[in-house]
Order: structure tokens, then sequence, then C-alpha cells
């Protein structure tokens, strides 16, 4: 499996990391859920 090196990219839903191998990335899904952006 490729090492995951740098996060390139964090939002609310997901999280994107660069490998080693230039052809693959990794995503990594959060389970947080929000309604209304959050908003209360």
């Amino acid at each position: 499996m490729p090492r995951q090196l740098e996060q390139l990219y964090e939002g609310k839903a997901k999280r994107i990391y660069r490998t080693d191998d230039p052809d693959l990335y990794l995503v990594e899904y959060k389970d947080d859920a929000t309604a209304f952006n959050g908003a209360k």
C-alpha cells in the first residue's frame, strides 16, 4: 500500500492526501455530519 505523504486538501466531508505513487491519491471521508452549514 502506498504511503501517505502530504495533505493536499481538507473540507467539511473529506481530506485528500498525496502518496508516494504519483498516480494515486488517498481520500479520507469524515464521519462528521452537519446540517445548515453548522448553524444552530
